[in-house]
C-alpha cells in the first residue's frame, strides 16, 4: 500500500488575481468561465484556476468569484471566498491599473492605513492583466474577502500592525504542504516501521545472547578442563 503526497495549493493572491482576470474578461465580453490561465510569476510559470462565478453588476463592471485552496496545509482561509470587482477607469485615474482593497483586507497601521496587499500580490495583478489591456485602457480592480475580517480575529496580524481584515502576502503563488494531520500520519508510519527494524534486531540480539548461555551452560566445568588440558599436554611413559 502506497501513501499519496501531501498537495501543495496556491496562495491568496494567485486567487485574487484569478477573479481579477476573470471579471475583466468579462467585461471585454461577457462569457462564462470555468477557469482562467495565470502567471504567477515566481515561479516562473503558468497556471489553471478555476472560477466560481462571474457576472456583470452593471455596465463597465463585473465581479468574479474564487474559492482558496492552499493544497495539503493547515491554513484557515480554505476555501474562503476571494471576490474582484473590476470596472473600467475614470478619466482622472492616471495609472492603468489602480489595485483597491474592499472589504476584508486588511490596512497597513504603519503605512497610514494602506491596503495589505503587498508586492508580490501587487506585481500578480500588474503583469497579469496589463496584457489584457489596450494602451488606452484603464481599470480599477477592487480586492475583497468577505470573510476576511471575521478570519483575522484569529491570526496575530493585529499585532504586525494589520487591522480589520487578511494581508495578501507572500513571495511566491505555492503554497506548499508544511504541516498537515496527514503529513504527521505519514511520520508516524515511518516511526512505526522503523521502530519494527530496532525490534527485529533487538530479536536477533536476543536470539543470539539466548544461544551463548545455553552453550556456555553446556560447557563443563572449569576444573575438568584444566585436568583435560593438563593430561593432554603431559607425555607418555
Amino acid at each position: 500500500m502506497t501513501n499519496s503526497s501531501p498537495q501543495s495549493g496556491y496562495t491568496l493572491p494567485v486567487f485574487a488575481c484569478a477573479s481579477a482576470i476573470a471579471a475583466l474578461k468579462w467585461l471585454r465580453q461577457p462569457q462564462s468561465l470555468n477557469t482562467v490561465l495565470l502567471d504567477l510569476i515566481s515561479p516562473p510559470e503558468t497556471v489553471e484556476i478555476p472560477i466560481d462565478q462571474v457576472a456583470g453588476i452593471r455596465e463597465g463592471m463585473a465581479l468574479a468569484i474564487t474559492h482558496s485552496n492552499p493544497g495539503d496545509n493547515l491554513d484557515i482561509t480554505r476555501n474562503t471566498p476571494i471576490w474582484a470587482v473590476v470596472e473600467w477607469g475614470q478619466s482622472d485615474q492616471i495609472e492603468q491599473i489602480r489595485i483597491v482593497g474592499g472589504e476584508g483586507i486588511g490596512r497597513r497601521v504603519n503605512a497610514e492605513g494602506k491596503a495589505a496587499i503587498y508586492d508580490y500580490g501587487q506585481q500578480l495583478l500588474q503583469k497579469n492583466l496589463t496584457h489584457l489591456l489596450a494602451p488606452n485602457e484603464k481599470i480599477q480592480v477592487t480586492i475583497i474577502l468577505p470573510e476576511g475580517r471575521k478570519l483575522a480575529e484569529r491570526t496575530s496580524n493585529a499585532a504586525f500592525g494589520i487591522v480589520e481584515g487578511l494581508s495578501l502576502l507572500g513571495t511566491t503563488g505555492i503554497s506548499q504542504p508544511l504541516s498537515v494531520p496527514d503529513q504527521l500520519d505519514l511520520y508516524r508510519q515511518e516511526l512505526q516501521q522503523k521502530c519494527q527494524k530496532i525490534q527485529v534486531a533487538a530479536d536477533l540480539v536476543t536470539d543470539v545472547t539466548d544461544g551463548l548461555l545455553v552453550a556456555i551452560e553446556t560447557l563443563p566445568p572449569t576444573d575438568n578442563l584444566s585436568v583435560i588440558s593438563a593430561t593432554s599436554v603431559t607425555p607418555s611413559a
